[in-house]
């Protein structure tokens, strides 16, 4: 690498999006996480092509160079930075790619100067992407064997009914079709998104989708930051339509598709237990207790693997694709937990 682009590498990788990553990986390894995104992404060169970005081979980045780009620590990282191959991705789908990487590797994503430690984050809402918007006669079956609602509430859900313990809202307003709920999750059915690289394999022919967002019952429009960025289907005014639709301040109506989300772990609505763990395990994390702290985390990943075999059960019975937020496609629940292909082989 000769001496200019010495130069002007810290500002290219600042400016991103860049997977940095605490070991060098393995060729094959980026490939098959790419396709996770995009079923087609191919090698090209020491590249890997994915939903019209260019993943670069992996470079390797000393303190000096981390502290440049705002990382901390003293190891060295390995940086792949996602290019645009041709025109700009749409809907951030090379930042969302950089996360999906950094998360599955147990790295850093760096976009426009900002560095982020995707495992950090809740996981986000897994979705399943259909080529419709299904009927409701079509998804209460299914929902039928995993929500467990005794009865409507009133004051959440005023034109809700309750169908074989599941609450249905038929919103029919906006973006948002159909609201599917129990006590725990929150099934939201979209319709109009555009069509993502891990969808746009099986439906080329499709224009549009509909996607199933499986969300904690708690998360309601004040917890979620107000203006996020799209991760592979949603439109940056999501959050406007959904809200629009919203019957009350606490229905927890889901906006596009989100590539970052630092919400809190330690949310109470956000982790599926009961009161009074979830009580002491905040509590624990407020007075630095380290115990406490890693239940707290466990828990919330239970939920989120409970979120994501939801996703994937909805996507067998109604032949979708479940996928995480970022839109990399899901096999079992467990791919949604970061770090999964960390112990791949390195080259």
């Amino acid at each position: 690498m000769g001496w200019l682009s010495n130069l002007l590498l810290p500002g290219r990788l600042r400016t991103g999006p860049t997977a940095l990553l605490p070991a060098r990986p393995d060729p094959k390894t980026l490939l098959a996480i790419a396709q996770l995104a995009d079923p087609e992404a191919r090698p090209d060169g020491d590249d890997v092509l994915a939903g019209g970005s260019r993943v670069q081979p992996p470079i390797e980045l000393g303190p000096d160079l981390l502290a440049k780009l705002g990382v901390p620590g003293e190891e060295p990282l390995w940086a792949c930075r996602i290019a645009a191959d041709g025109p700009l991705p749409v809907d951030f789908f090379d930042k969302s790619l950089a996360e999906g990487i950094a998360y599955r590797l147990g790295g850093w994503s760096v976009c426009q100067g900002e560095p982020v430690d995707p495992a950090e984050e809740d996981g986000g809402d897994p979705v399943v992407y259909l080529p419709a918007v299904p009927e409701p006669e079509e998804v209460l079956p299914v929902l039928a064997g995993l929500l467990h609602a005794d009865a409507v509430d009133g004051a959440r859900w005023p034109e809700g009914e309750l169908v074989d313990g599941v609450v249905h809202v038929p919103v029919r307003r906006g973006r948002v079709a159909d609201v599917y709920a129990d006590d725990d999750l929150v099934i939201t059915i979209e319709e109009g998104h555009r069509v993502p690289p891990v969808a746009q394999a099986r439906w080329p022919y499709l224009t549009e989708i509909a996607v199933a967002r499986v969300s904690p019952a708690g998360r309601t429009e004040e917890t979620r930051p107000a203006a996020e960025a799209t991760g592979g289907t949603g439109d940056t005014e999501d959050a406007d339509d959904t809200a629009a639709v919203a019957s009350g301040d606490e229905v927890p109506v889901a906006p596009g598709e989100e590539t970052a989300r630092p919400e809190d772990v330690d949310d109470p609505d956000a982790l599926e237990s009961d009161a009074a763990e979830t009580g002491a395990a905040e509590t624990g994390v407020a007075e630095g207790g380290a115990g406490s702290g890693d239940d707290a985390v466990a828990v919330a990943r239970d939920a989120l693997v409970g979120r994501a075999a939801v996703a994937l059960e909805i996507a067998q019975r109604l032949q979708g694709i479940a996928a995480d937020s970022r839109g990399f496609q899901l096999a079992e629940p467990a791919d949604v937990l970061p770090g999964g292909y960390a112990g791949a082989p390195l080259a």
